[in-house]
């Protein structure tokens, strides 16, 4: 009786133990509530490892909690070897952790120490996914069935807390995420709104300069003494594009064959507003009176400028200028410059400014200044031919006394007793000869003083260049020249006038034999050469061997009334300057390398 009673008490006791360990486990997570898993697993090792008289106590959780980095923890008994490290301890273990290990009691040797442990292993979480925690001990009865019920409970509040400490970590990392977030946001409104309040005050700065750009303009439009237009293209320019849609190309080619285009562009502009001077220039009322279309101003004239217009735009030209005739509102007729300048591309061409300038003025003091110089070339002509005088009429004279001995030649062989008619005809041949050689003489002296207008042609410069030589044959044989021409094959025939352009080269000849006349110490040679310059250019030379340039003066040789001759005007160069000018050229002078000088002139095809 007694031994039963002491067997109960035992087993009472045994219960109480049991219920305080339960309760003890079961209070646990009222301790880590709120920690991080590393330290539920921490004092949940530490708990079971003096609460069951452990060797040693293991748990590994995977990557699936915290911050995503596996842990391994060990606590050991303290007279187990304290240096074992988790991770061996777990690689020890990983034979038995691994698929399904079975009932414990597991007996495997022991990873901290001597001899065999009996293992009991657990999963963590309600589908294992949490982790394991392993219990070792050396004890032979380990582990017992109330031990077990103590690690599964264990186990599960283990689980339960680190769910919640997951569930925890997820809300803490969800939660700053937001606040990053809202923190990144806040940045980003702040930012836009800085750039809004940049954007307002820049925009408010454009408008305020827009407005003073426009007003600036407006006073400009309104003040300037040029006449000024403000048009709208934008239907011509629909009407153009339409056109190439259409498959049209060459626009000039087009606007030649459709000359009623033209007016119907015309048409088209609108006139959106005009300045003041417009409304004097054309003598208008009002400004209202020239919004009405392009037509009240326009001359049959304007046409062929209107078409250049639109030749630009279609071409996509930034600006066009030109010269025509415009009338006023009361028929008078005026000379203009034209100018406009165009939007870049692709603009609606709705706001186009075009300037016109009145130059009928200019035109005509042009024209009377070309007459006064045309009076002057022809004056110069005549002086030329003064000094050309002496070896003209020698010219003149040769055929001449040549006709007359052939002529008595001629009566002598019909008028003897037995005419010799082949001598007749032969001396009659050369009186033919020597006329026309008399006549060829006097016509490019009348050619060259003839009073004309400026008539260009096309010009063989090698011909033109014959011709000239052969009238200054007789002076210079008189002044002992040897003069040869170098004439290339290959020149491009060259739009210009005769008179003119053979004016230039009997000057630089005649200066040239001048320029030689003092020379008796070398040989007096004169060189006329034509050659091809550059793309359709052709060069003309001529190259004497006389005193040379000075150098002193060099740089006044074309001036007008410059001269070196005691007789000279000083205009001969002056002019030909000019007249090479009008003719797109260019007239220069160069010493040579040895004596003498080189007078040239470039002409464009």
């Amino acid at each position: 009786m007694k031994v039963e009673m002491e067997q109960t008490a035992d087993e009472v006791k045994r219960l109480k133990a049991c219920i305080n360990d339960l309760i003890s486990v079961l209070a646990l997570p009222a301790i880590w509530s709120g920690h991080e898993p590393s330290q539920i697993v921490g004092t949940l090792l530490d708990v079971l490892l003096g609460m069951l008289r452990l060797d040693f106590a293991y748990a590994r959780l995977n990557d699936s909690i915290g911050d995503g980095t596996p842990i391994e923890m060990v606590r050991l008994a303290q007279h187990r070897n304290l240096t074992a490290q988790p991770q061996e301890i777990g690689q020890a273990l990983n034979p038995w952790l691994a698929g399904d290990p079975g009932t414990p009691p597991l007996v495997m040797p022991n990873p901290v120490g001597e001899g065999k442990v009996s293992i009991a292993p657990l999963r963590l979480g309600l589908q294992d996914e949490l982790g394991v925690l392993v219990a070792g001990s050396q004890r032979a009865n380990f582990p017992t069935d109330t031990e077990m019920l103590l690690l599964r409970v264990a186990a599960n509040q283990a689980g339960i807390g680190l769910q919640e400490a997951r569930l925890l970590s997820e809300q803490k990392r969800a939660a700053e995420e937001i606040e990053q977030r809202v923190i990144e946001r806040t940045r980003q409104l702040a930012a836009v709104n800085e750039e809004l309040r940049k954007e307002i005050i820049e925009r408010k700065r454009a408008d305020a300069e827009l407005r003073e750009s426009e007003r600036r303009y407006r006073y400009i439009f309104q003040s300037t003494g040029v006449s000024i237009w403000e048009e709208d293209f934008s239907q011509v320019k629909i009407a153009i594009d339409d056109l190439k849609a259409k498959g049209v190309q060459d626009f000039r080619q087009y606007l030649a064959t459709h000359p009623a285009f033209v007016q119907q562009a015309i048409s088209m502009v609108k006139i959106i507003d005009v300045n003041a001077a417009t409304v004097k220039l054309f003598e208008a009322q009002s400004k209202d009176e020239l919004l009405v279309s392009l037509h009240k101003i326009f001359l049959p004239e304007a046409e062929e400028m209107f078409a250049g217009e639109l030749i630009a735009i279609a071409e996509g030209g930034t600006n066009f200028e030109s010269e025509t005739v415009l009338q006023t509102l009361k028929g008078d007729k005026l000379t203009v410059l034209f100018t406009m300048t165009f939007p870049r591309q692709p603009a609606k061409l709705n706001s186009v400014l075009v300037s016109i300038m009145d130059i009928t003025e200019r035109k005509r003091t042009e024209e009377e200044l070309r007459k006064a110089q045309a009076e002057l070339a022809h004056v110069t002509r005549v002086m030329t031919m003064g000094e050309l005088a002496a070896s003209i009429a020698h010219e003149v004279n040769q055929p001449i006394a040549a006709i007359v001995t052939n002529g008595n030649a001629c009566l002598r062989w019909l008028t003897g007793n037995s005419p010799n008619l082949d001598e007749a005809r032969e001396a009659a041949r050369r009186i033919i000869r020597d006329g026309n050689r008399a006549g060829d003489v006097i016509g490019r002296i009348r050619t060259l003083l003839r009073k004309t207008g400026t008539e260009k042609e096309l010009l063989d410069m090698n011909q033109l260049v014959r011709e000239v030589v052969a009238l200054a044959e007789g002076e210079v044989r008189r002044n002992g020249v040897a003069l040869r021409t170098e004439l290339a094959g290959d020149l491009p025939p060259i739009l210009g006038d005769r008179v003119e352009l053979e004016q230039v080269v009997l000057n630089l000849i005649v200066n040239a034999i001048e320029a030689m006349s003092a020379i008796a110490d070398r040989p007096r040679e004169l060189v006329i050469r034509t050659q091809s310059g550059e793309v359709d250019q052709v060069r003309v030379t001529v190259q004497d061997s006389g005193i040379g340039l000075d150098p002193q003066s060099m740089g006044r040789i074309f001036d007008a009334f410059s001269t070196t001759k005691s007789q000279g005007m000083g205009m001969g160069l002056a002019i030909s300057r000019s007249i090479i000018a009008a003719h797109g050229g260019r007239l220069w002078a160069v010493p040579n390398d040895g004596h003498g000088a080189t007078f040239q002139f470039t002409l464009i095809k």
